[in-house]
């Protein structure tokens, strides 16, 4: 038996199956002792590997995340045997670990705030605790920066190298859970707040505390999935320089519940990092640009060095930088395999985006509530028979205008497609006319 669980094959089989059974419904006892030393002997890889297999046989997500709470429930005490830990040596895991340490702080204290908000239902003071509670319901908003942090540099890098990786698309839908969960715990706070001293308050407590649980449950499970699971791998399979690499790429989405002195740490790790990448030899851009297009060589270098040139003129390399981070408008271009190939770097941007995403496959960059309509346009591009595609959306109280555009060559041959995206929010409110001349001091 030992030597048939040190076999890669047979425990990716049995962790699978486990994992079917579990869809079909709970295991039995006799079961669970039939599998107790697999159990007990359970490692990262062996979830990762039985979620990967499920969500490729095409497993509906929501119908998978019980069946796989349930599973790490089973590997719960070998999986939590294998948490990372990581030293300021690693800065890419030892901020996101801080960040986890400081949220979980945080939710402690939400816990003494929710038990305060019950106690004073029937009383006064009721108010002035969910008052409490709405705070730091508001303060939880923080933690949107270390899950972009993960779809945006974390998530690209291990699709790209580990094969096994569809594991995080379920962790995204995770991640949209807590969204969602963050959101309606806002309004019903906020619903709460508003609605006099009646029987619905009382009916309002019970939504409150269900979507406080729910929410606290996805959190929870998000961390020790992390911490357990998918860190442990990736920082197996990263050389100190990826981290290194990584860790830059992801100091731009700012840090979430951290103090202020290890926040200043990690940024001035993440600058000192910054300020060797700008030192190094030009040619590193050459490398880069010929792994993204397939360009090699002297080819490479040409390419960058030449700039855009056309009929209508010539923009210099460094004029296009320029170009495309003053002008408030997003874009991203998918390659026509569906490979995202290159995205606009204003300060401004809307939609977060990290060089991790380059080269990765653009199904791999929509939650799974959306992929499905993003491939069906993409689809509907390369056969002809659409060139655009709009859409308008709200977001923070903004207002978003997504657009993709069929790219062709003159022939007609396809060669993928641009997303743009501009916030309209002032342009809409704009009244009258205002002229050139009008403009002149």
């Amino acid at each position: 038996m030992a030597e048939l669980r040190g076999d890669a094959t047979a425990r990716a089989e049995i962790f699978k199956q486990l994992l079917e059974t579990l869809l079909g419904g709970a295991t039995s006892p006799t079961q669970v002792k039939s599998l107790r030393a697999w159990l007990d002997d359970s490692r990262p890889d062996d979830l990762v590997r039985a979620v990967d297999q499920a969500v490729a046989a095409g497993h509906n997500l929501a119908r998978l995340k019980p069946a796989v709470s349930k599973l790490i429930n089973l590997m719960h005490d070998s999986l939590a045997k294998h948490r990372l830990q990581a030293s300021l040596d690693d800065p890419l895991f030892a901020s996101l670990l801080a960040e986890n340490a400081g949220l979980l702080d945080w939710l402690a204290n939400g816990k003494s705030l929710t038990q305060a908000f019950n106690r004073g239902l029937a009383t006064v003071e009721v108010d002035g605790a969910a008052l409490r509670l709405s705070s730091f319901c508001s303060g939880l908003a923080g933690l949107e920066s270390h899950l972009r942090k993960k779809e945006n540099v974390l998530f690209p890098w291990f699709e790209a190298h580990y094969p096994e990786y569809r594991c995080v698309r379920l962790m995204w839908d995770i991640h949209d859970d807590i969204r969602r969960g963050l959101k309606q715990l806002a309004e019903l706070l906020d619903t709460w707040l508003t609605v006099p001293a009646t029987d619905g308050r009382r009916l309002g407590a019970a939504a409150i505390n269900a979507t406080l649980g729910k929410l606290y449950f996805d959190i929870n499970t998000n961390i020790f999935r992390e911490e357990c699971a998918l860190f442990p791998i990736m920082a197996g399979l990263m050389a100190p320089a990826t981290k290194q690499t990584l860790f830059t790429e992801s100091a731009d989405y700012g840090w979430s519940f951290l103090n202020r002195t290890a926040a200043a740490e990690f940024e001035r790790l993440a600058l000192d990092d910054r300020q060797r990448s700008d030192s190094l030899p030009t040619a590193t851009a050459h490398e880069t640009f010929g792994a993204a297009t397939g360009t090699t060589g002297e080819s490479a270098v040409a390419a960058i060095a030449s700039g855009l040139v056309g009929r209508t003129g010539h923009l210099p390399p460094e004029i296009l930088g320029a170009l495309f981070a003053t002008i408030h408008l997003d874009m991203t271009w998918v390659d026509q395999d569906d490979k995202v190939r290159w995205f606009s770097d204003s300060p401004k941007r809307i939609f977060p985006r990290s060089p991790a995403i380059i080269g990765r496959d653009v199904r791999n960059c929509h939650p799974g509530s959306s992929v499905d309509r993003v491939v069906a346009i993409l689809n509907s591009f390369r056969v002809g028979g659409k060139d655009r595609e709009a859409f308008w959306i709200e977001l923070g109280g903004r207002f978003i205008h997504i657009e993709y555009f069929a790219l062709r060559s003159p022939d007609g041959r396809y060669l993928g497609t641009l997303e743009a995206s501009e916030d309209l929010t002032d342009k809409r409110a704009l009244r009258g006319q205002k002229r050139l001349a009008e403009a002149m001091p």
